[in-house]
């Protein structure tokens, strides 16, 4: 045997092993290509008034688009099962590509069923490039470093809608609309194709593949529901649902509810929620470092009582605009602590060769049931009480469930080794 050994040496060796220097650069690699699906993400929360104005539509009919659109997400899981059967690696390209051109083709649509459809489709794109994202950095990250590893790629993502939001506003004045913004979703695409070009396989799938590789020989996406993981996958499922649906809420109806409840202008809407979104970019990161130093349990239970706060926070500030822009700030600083929680659970809880599958059925999935119902239960909600602003605060309600399902049932897992 070498000195270095084999995938399977190396992967354990990561347990007590430093950051190595490619590690850095698969993380840099994957923060980017977060970093640009933060940005296409986000277009669609800032230009949702723009496109209800331009298709006719209130917010009960803004939020059925919304939850139609948010179907891809369910779709994704048809990629990332695919993941432990061909490689992360792969995957990982294809979605790049995949949400990149999706984006672009939705600058082209007509009519609501032409954006409908193109969203659609890259947000299936996008969902799975995030499932897959998390995958490879947990298994590649040390285990002690690993919740602020995942922490970073939702800070990437963050990052990218904030700069989504400071482009609005100077598109806006030159006197272009919602479409340029999907028109500029092209432009990462090239630089994205190249940083993946440079990443290798992760260390565990390799390992998987040498040493047990009939495990991938047939795809059995549903076996998973089955003992001894169907415990940890309906927690999880519970977990990401609830989240979810909270945090949705901001991207689907805070810049609905600056246009309509507070009078703003499109300029002041992007400034506002880009604002908003920046105080996420250092609270992800803090939220993930004490996941790694209080453990996933005290985080796991605060973080979603902070996030049904700062959800509260950002749809009830009134008065000046400072005072609205910082009740944003302040309401997605605290709420956004909540990231991490859901996603650092799903590679500590299944062995490699389920874990993208886990993935897809968490995030993509079964999961991602209570998301996709959320902006249209909101929408109704709004419709009846005549205010997305107390529309909205009644989900705080989703994040209060959450923190009692951590604090009952989600199991500790700082620390652990990955199988």
């Amino acid at each position: 045997m070498s000195a270095s050994g084999g995938p399977a040496e190396r992967a354990a060796a990561r347990t007590t092993a430093g950051v190595t220097g490619y590690q850095r650069r698969l993380l840099a690699a994957v923060t980017a290509s977060t970093f640009f699906e933060g940005f296409d993400q986000a277009i669609l929360a800032l230009a949702a008034p723009y496109v209800a104005r331009d298709f006719g539509l209130g917010p009960d009919g803004l939020g059925v688009l919304l939850s139609l659109i948010g179907v891809g997400a369910v779709l994704a899981l048809l990629i990332t099962a695919q993941a432990d059967r061909y490689g992360r690696r792969r995957l990982l390209l294809i979605t790049v590509a995949g949400y990149g051109i999706c984006t672009g083709l939705t600058a082209l649509a007509q009519r609501p069923p032409d954006f409908v459809l193109w969203q659609l489709l890259a947000r299936m794109f996008l969902f799975a490039e995030l499932a897959l994202a998390i995958v490879v950095v947990a298994e590649e990250a040390p285990p002690a470093r690993r919740g602020f590893a995942v922490s970073l790629l939702m800070a990437a993502h963050v990052a990218g809608g904030v700069v989504a939001a400071f482009t609005l506003g100077p598109l806006s004045d030159a006197g272009y609309g919602w479409r340029a913004m999907y028109a500029l979703g092209l432009v990462p695409l090239p630089l994205v194709f190249v940083l993946r070009l440079g990443l290798r396989e992760t260390t565990h799938f390799a390992a998987l593949d040498r040493a047990i590789p009939a495990a991938r020989v047939v795809w059995a996406p549903l076996a998973i529901w089955r003992e001894p993981h169907r415990r940890s996958l309906v927690l999880c499922v519970l977990l990401f649902g609830l989240i979810g649906a909270l945090v949705s809420t901001f991207p689907s109806f805070y810049a609905y509810f600056l246009v309509n409840e507070r009078a703003f202008a499109p300029a002041l809407v992007s400034t506002t929620f880009g604002l908003a979104l920046l105080m996420g970019i250092p609270a992800i990161p803090l939220s993930g470092w004490l996941l790694d130093r209080w453990g996933r349990r005290v985080v796991g239970v605060i973080g979603p009582l902070l996030g049904a706060a700062g959800i509260l926070i950002a749809f009830n500030a009134g008065g000046s605009t400072a005072a609205i822009t910082l009740g944003g700030m302040v309401g997605v600083f605290i709420g956004t602590s909540i990231l991490p929680v859901q996603l650092v659970y799903i590679p500590e809880l299944f062995p490699t060769a389920i874990r993208a599958i886990a993935a897809g059925w968490i995030s993509n999935g079964a999961g991602r049931v209570l998301v996709i119902a959320a902006p249209a239960a909101t929408g109704a909600l709004a419709a009846g009480l005549g205010s997305v602003g107390l529309a909205a605060s009644a989900m705080a309600l989703c994040g209060v469930a959450a923190a009692v399902l951590v604090y009952v049932a989600m199991p500790e897992t700082r620390g652990r080794a990955l199988d």
